[in-house]
């Protein structure tokens, strides 16, 4: 599984669920992203998912090279849009059919998408609600 492959099933499973917009400041996204990969990292083994990339925040900044780079191509193939003006906002673009069509062609299957997708919903509303859930 590749940084990409993990993202777009991440945004997928969020959209499946109805939630399409994040802040991605760096204390409010980087944290709970490694978190889920953290989680990801200890089922790995026993799911046969090889992860061919690491999450590791800058000791100082605490922000994710690997996390910046797959959003931007993420950005890139039209599954998030940045939206607004500080581009600190992502917008997940995926509709349910293309959500369902993305998870089906992921290593590991719909199911682990799912699954990480609730655990990032779980770590990122310690941090800060998406506007989804604050209805």
């Amino acid at each position: 599984m590749t940084a990409d492959d993990f993202f777009a099933g991440l945004f997928a499973g969020l959209a499946l669920r109805g939630l399409t917009t994040f802040s991605i400041r760096i204390d409010q996204f980087d944290p709970p992203i490694k978190r889920v990969f953290d989680g990801l990292t200890k089922q790995a083994a026993e799911a046969d998912i090889n992860l061919r990339f690491r999450i590791s925040p800058h000791p100082l900044h605490q922000d994710s090279l690997t996390i910046q780079g797959a959003l931007a191509r993420a950005a890139q193939r039209d599954l998030i849009s940045f939206d607004n003006p500080e581009y600190q906002d992502i917008h997940i673009k995926l509709a349910r059919d293309e959500a369902i069509r993305v998870l089906e062609g992921l290593p590991g299957g719909p199911s682990l998408y799912e699954q990480l997708a609730d655990e990032f919903v779980n770590a990122y509303c310690g941090v800060q609600r998406p506007a989804a859930l604050a209805n």
